[in-house]
Parts: structure tokens; C-alpha cells; sequence
């Protein structure tokens, strides 16, 4: 919990979150807008969508027409007729852009401005829907309650234009807006759409498809969509990311998969047993790609919101966890580099996810813990055949790291822990230093010369005798702390076997 690794195989706490906004109620829904002039976060907060900028300063852009807990989903797109460039929906309140021009000025409709689209299927001619994506220069939208199975297209460059009858766009001059439905009498109905590649991807609970072109009727082109898997499907829409191997999405069988658009691969066998136990909140689960790592927040078991993020590790191919959850997470530039903002579920808080140089959560320590696997090594009896299970003396263990780490020791397989050394590095420092020490002179600093280093060591002895150990480290500190290697020292314990 609360750890990360290192291709050199250390045991790394991981960096803080930082508070970068209070608004006035927790956040169902954060959009990362970066159209000029204004760079905001959008998320809505109870009944009203507010906006955040750098400084943390929070604005209301609506006040009316937005249900409490519905979550808006939004892109940038090209400004049309003065509308955009934040295009939102919900599929359920009225469609909404925002010009972000100032961080305070009010949203407006999202209306079409061709054609004369009308019924339950639309509002002000836009399709009312829960789900949105981008490819190719157009908007793609599922989820409409009132058509469940039928994905919208809009026109190139255009998002208002979503009439298949227009044969012109007053934008780029033509048309390639369309809609059509997916299987629609198969009994499931779209419970996601998102990227895969250059192409959409669009699933049900148990089915993926991938749309090669979309087709239209302005255009002549010819819909190309092909059913990836019949069993395979994707429960959570906000799972949906993209990552240096293909398209990350959590199912409701066997945790999260990632697809090329070719083949589904599943990747989280080993925390499946977490998953599985989400149960009714799957659907509100959150994923998202940002440097390196597949981050995934779900609601632990009993809770009943996000309260734990899942980190998959593309290099180690490792999983790891985290003490947070969010209710969705985004990259923005805010001061020109990109960091990985999030929405806390339960607390009006958005956050600046794993900050550098930053180890508390919100100005609060944490608490860290490694685990270890149960270590049991052979030894060869009277050289005849290996004895893996046979009892063995732990004569010490030496340790390497720094920060604030304390040791403890499980045995035999039992579920608690004894701790036998708090703090195992004292005086060590929490930071590389130059060789040479601290003050400015070389040797100055503890008196020792080159003034010290880094990595502390420690060494535990007498350990006492059993079958199998687990090495645990752990510590709530506000400190840098890794572990970087451990080695056992063991003996047979010759005079019984159990």
C-alpha cells in the first residue's frame, strides 16, 4: 500500500497529493480544459459546474439545469458560432459548452446549427448522451436513454453538426455526420465508448467492437465496424484510457484488459480478488494513463465510493495500490507541465496526484507498507535430496535505505506481523546529496568524511527459528523513504523437521 517499485527493484513510498482546489461540494465529473485563453478545470460540484485555475481560485459557470451526482462528460473541439471550444453532456441535464474565456463567465447551450434533429433523442438537435470520444476531427457520442444501443457522429470539424441529411457543414463545407445502432436486439445495451488506436472503440457489458469508419449519407461512405470479442465487454466508461500498449478498459469478468484493436489481453489476475469484490459500484470506477502507469480507482469492498486507485506499472508489469480514490483523474498544463489532477469522492477536494518532492497526502502522513512474500529456501539434507520445509534459523538481516522505515518480521504463515525495529535509518538523509557533504566545503556536514551519504544500513540479528518468513517494511512519516535491498542470513536448523 502506498509504495511503488524501481527497475533496480527497490521499495519506493510514493510521492504526495497536493490540494490544489476546495469547492463547495465533492466533484462527480473533472474535465481538464486547456482552449485558449483561459486554462481551467471543469468538474461539476452538486447542482451547479464550476471551474478551477491554477491558483487554485474556484468560479461557477451554471447554476441551474444541473442534476447532483450526474456525471458530465466533456471534449474540446473547434469554436462554432460562438460555441465551444468545451463541449459537456450527461445525458441527462440539457447539452452544455463553454467558451472558457474568462475562469468565471457562464456556460451556454450546445445547439445545433444545421438541420432539425428533434424527439427524445435530442436536445436543442444534439444528442442527449452519457458517452463521448474523439477521432478523425469528429465527436462520437453513446449512452442516450433514450436509444441505448445507437452511436452519433458528428460532422467533421463540426460539433454541431449531427443531422445525416445535411449534406453541407457551414464550417468545412460538407457533411459526415451519421448515427447508427449496435446490435441493438441482443439484450445489452452501450455501456462505453473510447479510443483504440485511430479508431472507436464502443462495448457492452460482454462486447467490444471497433468502428473503422463510421459511414454517412452526405458522403456516400459505408459503415465499418467489426465485433471484437462476444464476451468481453466493459462496465465502467470512465476505466477507458489509452497507454503506450493499446487501450486500458475494466470488464466485469476478469478485471482490467488492454486491446490493440486486434487482440484483448487481461492484466490483472493478480489483484482480481480486489476487483471482484466492487460489486455494485464497478460502473463508477475511474482509470486513467499518465506516465508510465494505468491508474485505477475503485470503491473497496463496503465502501461505497472510490476509496482505493490501483497502479499498474507498464515497465515493472508490476500492480501496486494506493490509499485514495478519486472520481476521475486528468492530465493538465497548468503552468506549461503536465501533472495528473484528481477529484475526490467523498471530500471537496481536487488534488495534484503523486507531486514531487511531496510525501504527505494533503499536509497529513501517511501510512506506507511492503509485505513480502513467504521465503522459505532449501537446503540440501546430508546431500541427498532438497528440503524446502525444513525449519530454518534467521541469524540476522541486513538492510540498505534511507528515510523513516520500520522492520518488522511474520513467520510461518500467520496473518500478523511483530515489529523489531522502528526506524531503521536514523540521521540518514531524505534526498541524494553531492559527494562531499552539505555545507558548501568538502567533508562538512556529520563530521564523517565526505559528510556522509544517503543510504543508511542496518543490521538485525537473532531472529528466531521458523518454516517460512515475510519481511515487512513500513512507517506513516511525511519523509522520502525507500528500501533498496535486503539480504537474509540463514542457517538449517538441524535437530527437527517440524
Amino acid at each position: 500500500m502506498n509504495i511503488q517499485g524501481t527497475t533496480a527493484g527497490a521499495i519506493v513510498k510514493r510521492t504526495g497529493l497536493v490540494t490544489l482546489a476546495t469547492p463547495s461540494d465533492p466533484l462527480s465529473s473533472l474535465i481538464a480544459c486547456e482552449g485558449a485563453p483561459t486554462l481551467s478545470l471543469v468538474g461539476s460540484a452538486g447542482t451547479t459546474l464550476v471551474s478551477i485555475i491554477a491558483s487554485g481560485a474556484v468560479n461557477v459557470i451554471k447554476s441551474s439545469g444541473v442534476t447532483a451526482g450526474a456525471r458530465w462528460e466533456g471534449l474540446l473541439g473547434p469554436v462554432v458560432s460562438g460555441q465551444g471550444p468545451l463541449y459537456m453532456a450527461n445525458g441527462v441535464d440539457a447539452p452544455t459548452q463553454w467558451s472558457a474565456a474568462t475562469a468565471g463567465v457562464a456556460t451556454g447551450n450546445w445547439s445545433s446549427t444545421a438541420g432539425s434533429l428533434s424527439g427524445a433523442e435530442y436536445v436543442n438537435g444534439i444528442p442527449n448522451c452519457k458517452y463521448n470520444t474523439q477521432a478523425n476531427n469528429q465527436i462520437y457520442m453513446a449512452g442516450n436513454p433514450a436509444a441505448p444501443n445507437r452511436v452519433y457522429v458528428s460532422g467533421i470539424k463540426d460539433p454541431t453538426l449531427w443531422d445525416p441529411s445535411v449534406v453541407s457543414s457551414p464550417v468545412t463545407g460538407q457533411g459526415a455526420a451519421t448515427s447508427f445502432d449496435v446490435d441493438a436486439n441482443d439484450g445489452q445495451q452501450i455501456t462505453a465508448i473510447g479510443r483504440i488506436g485511430p479508431y472507436v472503440g464502443v462495448w457492452k457489458p460482454r462486447k467490444t467492437y471497433v468502428i473503422i469508419t463510421p459511414g454517412s449519407i452526405a458522403t456516400g461512405d459505408v459503415l465499418n465496424i467489426r465485433r471484437l470479442s462476444d464476451s468481453i465487454g466493459c462496465v465502467a466508461n470512465r476505466s477507458i484510457t489509452s497507454g503506450s500498449l493499446g487501450t486500458y478498459f475494466l470488464s466485469e469478468g476478469r478485471g482490467v484488459y488492454v486491446t490493440n484493436g486486434s487482440k484483448i489481453t487481461p492484466i490483472s489476475d493478480k489483484v482480481l480478488p480486489i476487483i471482484t469484490q466492487v460489486g455494485a459500484q464497478m460502473s463508477q470506477a475511474a482509470g486513467f494513463y499518465f506516465s508510465g502507469h494505468y491508474y485505477l480507482s475503485i470503491a473497496s469492498r463496503g465502501a461505497g465510493a472510490n476509496d482505493l486507485t490501483l497502479d499498474y506499472d507498464e515497465i515493472l508489469q508490476s500492480w501496486w495500490k494506493h490509499s485514495f480514490g478519486s472520481n476521475e483523474m486528468v492530465a493538465w498544463h497548468s503552468a506549461g507541465v503536465p501533472f495528473m489532477y484528481s477529484a475526490k469522492p467523498s471530500v471537496a477536494i481536487v488534488d495534484q496526484c503523486f507531486a514531487p518532492g511531496v510525501y504527505q497526502d494533503n499536509g497529513v502522513p501517511f501510512n506506507w507498507v511492503w509485505r513480502g512474500p513467504w521465503q522459505s529456501p532449501s537446503f540440501f539434507r546430508r546431500r541427498l535430496y532438497p528440503s524446502t520445509y525444513y525449519r530454518k534459523r534467521l541469524r540476522q538481516i541486513r538492510l540498505e535505505g534511507f528515510g523513516t522505515v520500520d522492520y518488522y518480521l511474520a513467520k510461518n504463515f500467520l496473518l500478523n506481523e511483530s515489529l523489531i525495529r522502528a526506524n531503521c535509518f536514523p540521521g540518514t538523509l531524505t534526498g541524494l546529496q553531492p559527494f562531499g557533504g552539505g555545507g558548501g566545503n568538502f567533508g562538512s556536514g556529520s563530521g564523517v568524511f565526505g559528510g556522509g551519504g544517503p543510504v543508511g544500513k542496518a543490521e538485525l540479528f537473532s531472529l528466531g527459528v521458523a518454516n517460512a518468513f515475510s519481511q515487512v517494511f513500513s512507517a506513516t512519516s511525511s519523509t522520502q523513504d525507500e528500501v533498496l535491498s535486503y539480504t537474509l542470513a540463514l542457517t538449517d536448523r538441524v535437530d527437527r523437521w517440524d
